[in-house]
């Protein structure tokens, strides 16, 4: 006999199907992984370049990142009065995650 038998044949397009399946399934969880880490390192991005703004005396609170307009509030002084210190609290929400951060700024000569 030659060739292969009608069993053998669709055992290997199942064996083939099943691998496909779980290809697809690890690809996907893959996208949806690399979406939120994305959003999260906007989110900290965002937060982070509010308050070097706000050290620089400038209050910004839009950003664009990935597509997403992020708004960050702002809490605190970012212009203290002269030789002294103010802490300044960022926070931002996309998509569910939530990113807070505190500094300190202050207007030294």
């Amino acid at each position: 006999m030659r060739g292969f038998s009608l069993v053998e044949g669709l055992v290997a397009v199942l064996i083939t199907f099943i691998i496909a399946v779980g290809i697809a399934g690890l690809l996907t969880m893959f996208g949806v992984y690399n979406r939120s880490n994305v959003e999260i390192t906007c989110v900290v991005q965002a937060v982070s370049s509010a308050i070097e703004a706000c050290r620089g005396g400038v209050v910004r609170t839009a950003y664009n990142c990935g597509g997403r307009n992020i708004n960050v509030n702002l809490s605190g002084n970012c212009n203290p009065p002269q030789n002294t210190c103010s802490n300044v609290t960022a926070s931002a929400n996309v998509s569910g995650i939530s990113y807070s951060l505190t500094d300190v700024v202050c207007n030294l000569p």
